[in-house]
């Protein structure tokens, strides 16, 4: 187990820590992690969820074990979200985004390669559902809500043109349409997407570390309860509801215990919200997850 936590996971992880002293030493400032995680939200995340998109084996996919996974999520984000409402007093899109980290896993970057070296790169479906269903409802659903409460929440028309041209959401369309009626599409594209792609997980932890090197990591009330949820009661529920006997991967409960996902922190950027509770939990999940997922594995 300790093979995969040193190698793919910390060295993908390095990355935050490059931008955490970089932002510390004032070499890169805010404003600049701004930009470049703009840059990455709207140009090189796309490219890497149409490629994600347009390569998922969605005909194979089983739908009761999805299912079951996806309506525990959503549960679980409601409870979050009148946690982080009722209880914190949290304005409305900060309480949104810390719900959605307190379920969305950082399955690309961080569970997906643990599930190869365990598991076998042929034997990652329920991974790869995980992340189909994250990519194509979850994530999209966060965006659609934070277009609605961040703006002009009271005109729908202008909010739903808003979100036919969103970058990502258009991306992800494309990519799964592309999937489903069998597109095939010339090599060169494909060598764009699968190079740019790449670029935006890195960009995007970049980002992170430095604007968490302005951040106080001292924990607070909603940091350890939402640590809680993302550690503990998500993939508990999990393990409860999706088992290992309904369709029965253990990949969905590691898939639930993962860390939390850096793109609720990218979409605080985007939006102009709150970034210290939801990095402090991206950051005790990530260091506190190396011992669940030893347990699980």
């Amino acid at each position: 187990m300790f093979a995969p936590l040193i190698d793919p996971i910390l060295p993908v992880f390095a990355i935050v820590a490059i931008g955490f002293a970089l932002g510390r030493t004032g070499r890169v400032s805010q404003d600049d992690a701004r930009v470049l995680n703009r840059i990455a939200m709207t140009l090189l995340l796309p490219v890497l969820l149409f490629g994600l998109l347009y390569n998922a084996p969605v005909q194979e996919l089983r739908l009761v074990p999805i299912t079951v996974y996806a309506a525990t999520e959503y549960a679980i984000f409601l409870a979050g979200y009148a946690l982080a409402r009722v209880v914190f007093k949290l304005p409305v899109p900060e309480a949104v985004l810390l719900a959605m980290a307190g379920v969305f896993s950082n399955t690309v970057l961080y569970v997906m390669p643990l599930s190869i070296l365990l598991y076998g790169p042929d034997n990652v479906l329920p991974m790869t559902a995980i992340i189909t269903l994250d990519s194509v409802i979850t994530f999209a659903a966060a965006i659609m809500a934070m277009e609605i409460v961040t703006k002009d929440r009271a005109n729908l028309v202008l909010t739903l043109g808003r979100l036919t041209k969103s970058p990502l959401l258009i991306a992800m369309a494309a990519g799964l349409a592309a999937n489903v009626v069998g597109l095939s599409i010339p090599a060169p594209v494909m060598t764009f997407v699968d190079f740019n792609g790449a670029a935006a997980p890195p960009l995007a932890l970049f980002a992170l570390g430095v604007v968490l090197a302005q951040t106080p990591l001292k924990p607070d009330a909603p940091t350890l309860a939402f640590t809680g949820i993302k550690l503990i009661v998500f993939p508990l529920a999990i393990a409860v509801t999706v088992g290992w006997g309904l369709g029965g991967s253990q990949q969905y409960v590691l898939g639930a215990a993962g860390p939390a996902g850096a793109m609720s922190f990218s979409l605080a950027l985007l939006y102009g919200v709150r970034t210290e509770v939801m990095s402090r939990v991206i950051v005790y999940t990530s260091v506190l997850t190396l011992f669940t997922l030893a347990a699980l594995a």
